[in-house]
């Protein structure tokens, strides 16, 4: 099935019979190959936009529409489809244009998630009875959700709901972009992960334990600043700290340096918990042996699981199943070269019996820091771990995890580790195996 993102009320001012070209068609998921541009006439939405005597686009004309909604008038249900279908494209667009070159983002990929309506007529009063999570397409989804005394106007809702739109974010992370504001990502990081952040990717002139002060700091004054800001304003975002708060929180600085302070902390947490540094493919230590890391496996993520969901068992299948595909994915092109570079055939062999960078590299005749460097066996679990995370988000008994920062970094940890290390002292790892019996024959 072809799912575009359907335009109904011209943002110019009058109706168009033809309803304005397309500006994304998007295939499903279960048909990419389908990908095409085109136009679409939606004329039942054309028709009640006539009936309410509907001129251009506004907040009063999203009212009388919503009214129509509440009757059985589905047909003012497609004409609002139509109508923030606009603002959801403005948005992803504004999100191609100001990181798909740095982030690697496909327009295409993006507008899957946001303009995934065909068009169809659709029950306003059915679809409002499901749990929002459920609804589809999107567009029916932020309609069905949105709430006016919440003080935001249809296409500022739309927009809002699209940038927590679970897929959406899980598409980001993959990709190393972690779409939150300085000042909320610096609230919502516990000391630990500041700690592990600015010792790794620090860039300012801050000691350890001066940045995990100055957090500290933040965070005591945050909530309170960010309440008394709601109730002034009556929106809940667009915070940010002006000097006053500033002051308070470190009253011996200048309020510029102290917000520039926050910011380089939160560059080095965006850096940590986003995966960016992943794709900077920094060289690794000469010995080739790494850094110990936390053993994880799928298992440990039970726990952020809601408990209504399916059974400890029935998560993992899912899991397991979602990292084969990923693997299947990914490693067939990792392993290609191997087939016309001895070198590279005799690492990835060793690799797959499940010898170390010690014994492999005397194997192959080669330092031990060339092991690392050729075979990226931690690189390559990540992408797999983000790959099929991405996956499983989309499942309803994981898409809450994507609600927290935290549980997404410890599902991709938990992931990538359970790849790399056995279950068991006498087992070999699931990557390992996977390589063991998939490397091409030279």
């Amino acid at each position: 099935m072809v799912s575009p993102g359907i335009l109904c009320i011209e943002h110019g001012g009058g109706l168009s019979s033809s309803y304005v070209q397309l500006r994304a068609l998007v295939s499903s998921p279960q048909s990419r190959s389908a990908i095409t541009i085109g136009s679409l006439h939606p004329a039942a939405a054309a028709s009640a936009a006539a009936q309410h005597g509907l001129q251009e686009p506004s907040a009063a004309a999203d009212r009388r529409l919503l009214a129509a909604c509440y009757t059985g008038d589905d047909d003012a249900f497609l004409c609002l489809r139509c109508r923030i279908s606009h603002p959801i494209e403005q948005r992803l667009r504004d999100l191609h244009r100001r990181f798909a070159d740095t982030y690697g983002l496909d327009l295409i990929e993006l507008a899957s998630y946001g303009l995934d309506d065909d068009g169809r007529t659709l029950s306003y009063q059915a679809l409002s009875a499901l749990p929002a999570a459920r609804i589809t397409p999107f567009t029916a989804q932020a309609i069905c959700s949105y709430d006016a005394s919440r003080g935001a106007g249809l296409p500022h809702w739309a927009r809002t709901k699209l940038q927590a739109h679970n897929g959406l974010k899980a598409y980001l992370l993959e990709h190393g972009l972690l779409l939150i504001s300085n000042w909320a990502l610096l609230a919502d990081s516990a000391p630990r992960r500041v700690r592990h952040a600015w010792e790794t990717f620090g860039a300012g002139s801050l000691t350890v334990e001066a940045a995990l002060a100055l957090h500290a700091a933040y965070r005591s004054h945050y909530r309170e600043a960010k309440a008394a800001y709601r109730r002034r304003t009556g929106k809940a975002s667009g915070w940010e700290p002006d000097d006053a708060f500033l002051s308070s929180i470190s009253p011996a600085t200048d309020p510029k340096s102290t917000c520039s302070q926050l910011i380089q902390i939160a560059d080095a947490i965006r850096m940590a918990r986003s995966g960016r540094w992943q794709w900077m493919q920094q060289p690794q230590a000469d010995d080739g042996e790494g850094t110990e890391v936390e053993i994880a496996d799928p298992s440990t993520l039970t726990g952020t699981i809601e408990p209504d969901g399916p059974s400890a068992a029935e998560q993992l299948a899912l899991i397991h199943a979602a990292l084969d595909r990923a693997t299947v994915a990914v490693m067939p092109a990792v392993l290609a070269p191997a087939s016309t570079n001895p070198q590279l055939q005799c690492l990835w062999q060793g690799f797959g019996e499940g010898l170390t960078n010690t014994p492999l590299a005397e194997r192959c005749g080669c330092a031990r820091g060339t092991v690392s460097k050729k075979l990226r066996s931690e690189h390559h679990a990540a992408t797999i771990a983000r790959q099929a995370t991405t996956e499983l988000l989309r499942d309803p008994a994981f898409s809450s995890l994507a609600s927290s920062l935290e549980d997404l970094e410890r599902m991709v940890e938990a992931l990538r580790n359970h790849l790399l290390h056995p279950e068991r002292e006498e087992d070999i790892a699931p990557l390992r195996r996977w390589v063991h019996q998939h490397l091409p024959v030279s």
